[in-house]
């Protein structure tokens, strides 16, 4: 019987070839994205999976009680937490204490941000990332580094024993290079350090039980250790560790343990987390998948009950013949898992089309295993999603009634004599406005944050990192080429995240502000086109020494209560509770982050040696010959690292705009439309099929062709009116909750829903309008002669 069904499957498909594409196509789709969410979701119970020791060891994190009795959790603990568990207590194998650091290091002669994490001997021993070659950094002063930093530093030259230098921390030298991992892990790094010194620089930061925030704590069982031993003992090492503290801004604190095997995915969002996928996120993408294959399905709904009449026949044959329910039952479900197989065959080739894209790389499938336990899986949820999309259709076909089916009653009228089709295809066309909607404003944002005026200037401009070529040196070499106004130098670049430091009015006051600190040569204000609007510039330093003279902004006026712009000027104020600043200048707003948050207060002052870039101003037309020349200075300066400057227009809209994403949303949306058309098409299709033998009784009564395409594309035009109606108020809030999260943001007006109304009306007048003009075209002869 299951070889009948599958023979009367495959001959109604190629019976009907246009609705079986339509339905393969928009199921492939559906299942492609659907294939991705579930290789992300399977990636994300593979994490940490290379761990030998991953089933007996634990992190230990904190839940701390605010002031007002709210309960947070924290991926963090104090420092001496895991060396008092393994000095105490006999069951613990192994502990490391991990702190996370973004520092800047230099190696090679080139000068890298990178981050990092600070270890102890201990980290290797529990965890089992492996070397391509050397040895882990357990010793004073050595670094791990991973191949992708290993080639940036180094290039293709071998980093072992290697030197790289960091400002306040000394040398480090390069003892080994990371191999690439099997599978992700929650913990990102580029590099991995001995924590020995990073532990003297912070010692007052790591060494006390108040300080709560500032590492991981990973603590390792001995084998046949029940994780319940651990638990018992760690409210009485919170009780002894506390007594007699005082906190400031907390009640206190107590631990819970998280096996590593069920780190991720995370049940929960904490504070200074670490980069494990959130159940949250991964429903929402399994979501948008599941939406995109329930449009798909909707069209194999929509299709199959359009043909309802003719498989109506079909089934009063049948029963008449003696067939019960439950054999058209399986019939029709039959069809629809055959159908879905074939969707599955499709689906593999798409996903490997876009198996390629970045965004699909670095954010859905990088690291999974790609086992036969992940086919296994999306075959089954092929089949399944098959069985669901037909279990509809084939209750109401299988249901007809011999009687029903003669005087061609098919039941399927809903609410207000609005068709169960009709519907299908308004939310269909509503899902992918809201989609478009949202994706232009997404696009629109990016560009405005990318093209808008920052208060700065930023046309031709280019930037130079000095990496460690000395600043004043380099400088006088782009000084003496012609075409350049002005060259000064900074630590950052405006546009990117900047150095937030605290900010005293007094050095034992109370009055503190957050603030931006960048550190800026006496040219950059003018060069960059800043207003001063109050006070002078500050003075050329040639030591960190004189860099005691700052500019501030508007903003920090304000939040420092230092009165009126002029009344700032002479004042002072406090970095790092040691060092005296004074104001000798105010600078008007400019924006000089991203545009995610508003205006905060920012501080200049002349620091040499923290420079990092050299930004020239250039003049109109000669970019093309500055450009040459100032690569022939660093190729005489430095002649084996490459040339790495950019204009700030580049710079900025590299630094904003997502193409990655935005072509993946594109993508995504590409595939709704797609199915939404398509879908339409097979309805107009089928419509006009019915319909030939009115085309041709009208045409041969006066009926011009346009009055035949208004009849036969009007009903299908009002459903797109319907969904526009419906999907722009969607669609604007979907903007608008994009856009919430930006302090300066673009609008949604005419241009983002107009623009987006009219490509549906478009692609789905050209749908309708296509199919229905060749209708109206054909010989009335040809459809009437049989009468």
């Amino acid at each position: 019987m299951l070889t009948n069904y599958i023979k009367i499957a495959l001959r109604n498909l190629w019976k009907h070839k246009l609705f079986s594409f339509i339905n393969v196509f928009g199921l492939a789709s559906g299942l492609t994205v659907c294939m991705l969410a579930i290789a992300h979701i399977k990636g994300a119970f593979d994490y940490d999976a290379f761990h030998q020791s991953r089933e007996r060891t634990y992190r230990i994190i904190s839940d701390v009680v605010s002031l007002t009795n709210d309960k947070a959790p924290f991926a963090t603990t104090p420092k001496p937490l895991g060396a008092t568990l393994k000095q105490q207590y006999g069951f613990i194998d192994e502990a490391s204490y991990v702190v996370r650091s973004y520092d800047e290091f230099l190696g090679n002669h080139k000068r890298l941000s990178t981050m990092g994490f600070a270890v102890d001997p201990g980290f290797f021993r529990i965890f089992s990332f492996p070397l391509a070659q050397g040895r882990p950094a357990t010793e004073p002063n050595t670094v791990v580094l991973t191949q992708a930093m290993a080639r940036k530093f180094f290039g293709t030259a071998n980093p072992i024993g290697q030197t790289l230098q960091h400002q306040e921390l000394g040398n480090f030298t390069v003892t080994g290079v990371l191999a690439e991992l099997p599978t992700k892990s929650h913990l990102v790094f580029d590099l991995l350090f001995s924590a020995t010194s990073y532990g003297v620089k912070n010692r007052a930061a790591v060494s006390e039980w108040q300080q709560y925030h500032t590492g991981y704590t990973y603590v390792m069982l001995k084998p046949g250790t029940p994780a319940e031993a651990l638990d018992i003992v760690l409210p009485s090492v919170v009780s002894r560790a506390t007594r007699g503290l005082r906190f400031a801004d907390i009640k206190g604190y107590s631990f819970r343990t998280q096996q590593l095997s069920r780190l991720s995915p995370a049940r929960g969002e904490m504070m200074y987390g670490t980069y494990e996928p959130q159940v949250p996120g991964l429903l929402a993408e399994f979501g948008i998948g599941l939406i995109t294959l329930l449009l798909a399905a909707f069209n194999y709904v929509n299709l199959t009950l359009a043909r309802s009449l003719s498989r109506a026949r079909e089934v009063g044959i049948r029963k008449v013949s003696g067939a019960v329910r439950w054999q058209l039952l399986g019939q029709f479900m039959a069809e629809s898992v055959v159908l879905s197989l074939l969707a599955l065959s499709l689906a593999f080739l798409m996903l490997e089309l876009v198996k390629p894209m970045a965004f699909v790389q670095q954010w859905l499938i990088g690291g999974v295993r790609w086992d036969w336990t992940i086919w296994a899986i999306f075959a089954l949820f092929s089949i399944v999603a098959g069985l669901l999309a037909g279990i509809v259709p084939a209750r109401v076909l299988s249901g007809f009634e011999p009687a029903q089916v003669l005087r061609s009653h098919s039941g399927l009228r809903i609410i207000r004599g609005l068709s169960l089709r009709k519907s299908l295809i308004v939310v269909q066309f509503v899902v992918s406005l809201v989609a478009m909607i949202g994706l232009l404003t997404m696009v629109r944002q990016m560009d405005y944050m990318a093209t808008g005026d920052y208060g700065f200037r930023r046309e031709r401009m280019l930037n130079v990192p000095i990496n460690d070529v000395p600043a004043p040196r380099l400088m006088n070499e782009l000084n003496r080429l012609s075409g350049i106004e002005r060259v000064s130098a900074t630590s950052e670049l405006f546009g990117s995240h900047g150095n937030y430091q605290t900010i005293k009015r007094t050095r034992t006051g109370q009055n503190t502000s957050p603030a931006f600190v960048w550190s800026v040569s006496e040219q950059f204000v003018p060069n960059m086109g800043l207003t001063l609007v109050a006070g002078q510039n500050m003075a050329a330093a040639v030591a960190d020494t004189t860099g005691r003279q700052v500019l501030i902004n508007e903003e920090a006026v304000k939040a420092f209560r230092l009165g009126t712009s002029r009344d700032a000027v002479g004042q002072v104020l406090w970095l790092n509770d040691s060092t005296d600043v004074q104001v000798v200048g105010v600078v008007k707003d400019f924006r000089f982050t991203t545009f995610a948050i508003a205006v905060k207060p920012l501080l200049l002052h002349n620091v040499p040696s923290q420079f990092r870039y050299v930004t020239l101003s250039v003049a109109a037309g000669a970019e093309e010959k500055v450009m040459a020349e100032v690569k022939q200075v660093w190729k005489r300066l430095r002649p084996f690292d490459p040339f790495e400057g950019q204009w700030y227009d580049d710079f900025l809209e590299a630094r904003h705009t997502h193409a990655d994403d935005a072509d993946f949303m594109g993508l995504l949306i590409g595939l709704a439309f797609s199915i939404g058309c398509l879908g339409l098409l097979g309805m107009v299709t089928y419509t006009t099929q019915t319909r030939v033998k009115e085309i041709g009784v009208r045409k041969v009564m006066g009926a011009e062709v346009s009055q035949l395409v208004w009849l036969l594309s009007r009903d299908f035009v009002k459903l797109l009116v319907i969904a526009a109606a419906i999907a722009l108020p969607l669609g604007y809030l979907s903007g608008y909750a994009f856009l919430f999260s930006f302090a300066y943001h673009v609008s949604i007006g005419f241009e983002t829903l107009g623009l987006c109304v009219g490509v549906l009306l478009l692609l789905g007048s050209l749908t309708i309008g296509l199919r229905t003009y060749r209708a109206a075209l054909a010989n009335p002869v040809m459809s009437l002669r049989s009468e």
